[in-house]
């Protein structure tokens, strides 16, 4: 019996509905039909190119309506799509272009202040090897030569090509190659199983009871793969996903009241932003039946505006790149108890284990271990960190060794505690940064908030919290350890504020390698 797939689904979501608008990013719309349409016109393109099954594929490409199409079509021809974040710069892409061995560059012509097309032209052929570069944008502003053409070219091109069959995945196919910084910086390189990856998704948006009905807001990007599959939880119901070009409060709000959206998608640090929008409840929210947080720490606090003010039902999940979705808290069934208290969903399974993978006793403190059928197969060219990361069991199942660090509770839950690389060992104490964000983001002058750790000639570390005010707002240490105390032990309260006027969080979650970037408020 055939497995179920991505296309097969798409083909019969635009059977019953080829008109439904499957992805709109701001007023830009793709259809059902249309997507077949334009993928089996690039993929035909890209075969042309000489790309062929589990070839490379890079994206470097911010939210659009052709990040889309450039990733799907690799997927029609059994190739493999790798999204790089657009805000990469040399050093990042001569890392990463060799170690996921992409042939063939889809490239946008820029990105906010990153100028991709120069950065590329600095790199190719004298430092990096690649076949082709495909360029969207400004073609009158740039001279294309070999191995640039312009996308038009491209498509020109494609459209006298013969069009190709489906490819339909084997057992053990390698969807993509999923790139992350993880918590170190340095790139991991995650091999996404086609087919588990399709089944996590599928059981999720069954949980959760998507339906074509559906239309979901998601503030994270299509390059990061938890914002590009929480969107496809939606898309194999036959539903519609929202995505904006870059992340914008009021937009996002003025979004969900246009198109009736009626499932968000947020992180802590985004719906402290949104509920910070000047007027924020003249905005009609009331489509809204399910808001998905991921990526950080929930407070209670926040967690009851949602719930008890506006209405919205709450799903706190904990999930990775490397599972998709693992651990949940769910306000329909969970409320009793903190939304840092996770359980199993129906189709995952997880245990709590000590630096030797035994298991630790209840009330102890270990490692999350999760099995989900989205699992990576391994991390791509690195044998040494998939046999630290991955378990296979004798049943052949592969659990993954997370890093976060949970209490194992007698109620089958588990406690979050925080990441294990994110520890601040300030002076005696361990301080877990994801704790003091999640305290210091319900004082009501902070918008957006990023803990980070720095070497200190006497306490070894000291915590700096980078914070973004709400409005012309400032905040000093001493009103916040007037405000915090007997709520937050004094060691945790930050030894230095830095005030932003932004925290960068293009991801949906807090992009720590460029907190160090953003201007500071005077």
């Amino acid at each position: 019996m055939m497995k179920n797939n991505f296309f097969q689904t798409y083909i019969e979501n635009a059977e019953k509905a080829p008109d439904k608008v499957l992805l709109r990013i701001d007023e830009k719309t793709l259809t059902y039909r249309e997507f077949l349409d334009r993928t089996s016109v690039v993929a035909s393109g890209m075969k042309a190119l000489g790309i062929g099954v589990d070839d490379k594929i890079g994206i470097i490409m911010p939210n659009s309506i052709e990040w889309y199409i450039v990733f799907w079509s690799a997927i029609r021809i059994g190739a493999q799509p790798v999204p790089i974040d657009p805000q990469s710069g040399i050093l990042e892409l001569t890392r990463l272009i060799p170690s996921t061995t992409v042939r063939v560059c889809f490239a946008a012509f820029k990105y906010k202040s990153n100028n991709i097309f120069d950065t590329l032209c600095q790199l190719i052929p004298d430092k990096l090897s690649v076949d082709k570069v495909i360029c969207f944008g400004n073609p009158e502003q740039i001279q294309l030569c070999e191995p640039f053409i312009s996308c038009e070219k491209f498509e020109e091109n494609s459209l006298n090509c013969k069009p190709c069959d489906i490819y339909v995945p084997t057992d053990n196919h390698t969807m993509s190659l999923a790139c992350t910084s993880g918590s170190t910086g340095n790139p991991k390189i995650l091999s996404v199983p086609y087919y588990g990856f399709y089944e996590a998704l599928d059981d999720m948006g069954t949980y959760l009871n998507f339906t074509s009905d559906d239309i979901m807001m998601i503030g994270m990007t299509l390059y990061h793969q938890g914002g590009f599959g929480m969107g496809l939880q939606t898309t194999i119901k036959g539903g519609t996903v929202i995505y904006q070009p870059q992340f914008n409060p009021v937009t996002f709000l003025e979004t969900v009241k246009k198109y009736k959206v009626s499932v968000i998608q947020l992180t802590s640090t985004l719906a402290k932003v949104l509920l910070s929008t000047p007027d924020f409840g003249s905005y009609d929210l009331s489509t809204v039946k399910v808001c998905y947080f991921a990526g950080e720490v929930l407070p209670q606090e926040l967690a009851d505006v949602f719930v008890n003010e506006l209405g919205i039902r709450v799903i706190n999940i904990i999930g990775s790149s490397e599972t998709a979705t693992m651990v949940v808290w769910d306000s329909d069934c969970d409320y009793d108890v903190d939304p840092s208290d996770f359980r199993k969903l129906p189709f995952t399974d997880f245990k709590v284990i000590d630096a030797k993978h035994n298991d630790v006793g209840y009330d102890e403190v270990g490692e999350l271990c999760i099995n989900t059928t989205g699992v990576i197969t391994d991390y791509f060219g690195n044998a040494e960190l998939s046999a630290e990361k991955i378990i296979v069991d004798a049943e052949g199942k592969r659990w993954f060794c997370t890093g976060d660090l949970v209490k194992r509770l007698r109620d089958n839950r588990v406690r979050f505690a925080g990441r294990s690389k994110r520890i601040i060992k300030r002076g005696g104490n361990l301080v877990h940064a994801e704790e003091v964000e999640a305290a210091l983001l319900t004082y009501p002058k902070v918008a957006a908030i990023a803990v980070i750790a720095e070497d200190h000639p006497v306490i070894g570390q000291q915590i700096v919290a980078y914070i973004q005010p709400a409005g012309d707002e400032k905040i000093t240490r001493g009103e916040l350890a007037r405000y915090f105390d007997g709520k937050l032990s004094a060691y945790k309260l930050p030894d230095k504020i830095v005030l932003v006027d932004e925290i960068p969080k293009d991801v949906g979650k807090v992009q720590f390698k460029y907190i160090r970037e953003k201007k500071v408020v005077e």
